[in-house]
């Protein structure tokens, strides 16, 4: 089953607004399919985004598995007609209706059950909702929230009548972050966050000084479906990937197998954390990983060569493994991805970020 919507935005110069996201999309490494009527498709984990232009203005459509789903591509739809031209985006109307009476249909609050160290330096946040939703089948990650303020009530957020998310702002704004779902478990309807220990963050804080019943808000899942298997593959990532791989290597079927390359304190034990497979573990400390990362895959790849690699972690890292797994390795678009969880020296948000 999938749900649709559609749009048309009259805008002064629609031809040029078409260039312009063709040129983003290259630029971010997107190969849109042409149609033949000379509007363009992208096609991504089950969803779907058409974008065409007429004399009068851009025609958009969006199709996707689940409502969830649907709400994050209307929103990434509308702001980035916003980046052409802010006016006509925000008179943008979707023909499934004007939802801005309410929260996001992603959204809601999670009540802290119970909190754990699973090894130094990462705890658990078990989290119980009244309605799991989509969580089990939406993707990897979410966005975390809470008050930027934290002596304030929350006010959390609405959406706008373009559908794009309505986030308080002033004294209300509230701190948002990505996490991945490391656990799910429809029938005690709770949810597992593992949350890497950085002193000053808010969430981290947060997860370390929390208390059962405490409430934090939530949107998603989306992004991060885990990749199809293969007997020689490499994934590697940093501590804050540790939840994303551990749940790819969950995914993969017993023919799966290749090398694991993680940020791991020495003083504990990474196959406490990984599922058991087949896959041989390697470690690095996390202070040296970002500078040994890169000698550490290309002597496994010397030794060994990769049919699929995937990394998580740092921006400049995941942009220097990226080069690497398409350059050296000669890897396909569908062969490899490397992902940036954070910037070094910038403090991530999450609120427009997809």
């Amino acid at each position: 089953m999938t749900v649709q919507a559609d749009t048309h935005v009259v805008m002064p110069d629609p031809k040029a607004a078409f260039d312009h996201l063709l040129e983003h999309m290259e630029e971010s490494g997107i190969e849109p399919e042409r149609l033949g009527n000379g509007s363009v498709r992208i096609t991504h984990e089950g969803c779907r985004l058409d974008i065409g232009h007429s004399p009068r203005g851009l025609s958009i459509a969006v199709e996707a598995p689940s409502a969830n789903m649907l709400y994050f591509l209307k929103e990434a739809a509308a702001l980035h007609v916003a980046e052409v031209d802010p006016q006509s985006a925000q008179g943008l109307m979707w023909s499934d209706g004007d939802q801005s009476a309410g929260s996001p249909v992603n959204f809601q609050t999670l009540t802290l059950v119970r909190r754990a160290e699973v090894f130094p330096g990462m705890i658990r946040l078990t989290l119980a909702s009244d309605d799991l939703g989509e969580f089990a089948q939406d993707g990897l990650h979410v966005k975390l929230m809470l008050p930027s303020d934290r002596s304030r009530e929350p006010v959390w957020p609405s959406v706008e009548s373009n559908g794009v998310t309505r986030w308080p702002d002033g004294e209300d704004a509230l701190h948002v972050r990505y996490f991945t779902i490391r656990d799910v478990r429809e029938a005690s309807a709770e949810i597992d966050i593992d949350v890497v220990q950085h002193p000053g963050g808010m969430i981290s804080d947060w997860a370390r000084d929390a208390e059962a019943g405490d409430v934090i808000g939530i949107m998603g899942p989306g992004g991060g479906v885990p990749p199809a298997g293969s007997a020689n593959m490499l994934l590697s990532g940093d501590e804050t990937a540790l939840p994303a791989l551990a749940r790819i290597m969950e995914s993969l079927d017993a023919s799966a197998g290749g090398h694991v390359i993680v940020a791991f304190p020495g003083n504990a034990d990474p196959t406490d954390y990984l599922p058991e497979t087949s896959f041989e573990v390697h470690t690095i400390e996390p202070a040296k990983f970002r500078s040994h990362v890169r000698s550490e895959v290309e002597r496994l790849a010397s030794e060994k060569g990769f049919t699929y690699a995937w990394f998580g972690g740092e921006f400049a890292n995941a942009q220097d493994l990226r080069k690497l797994f398409k350059g050296d390795f000669g890897l396909g678009k569908s062969e490899q991805i490397s992902v940036a969880y954070w910037r070094d020296g910038v403090r991530g948000d999450a609120r427009t970020e997809d």
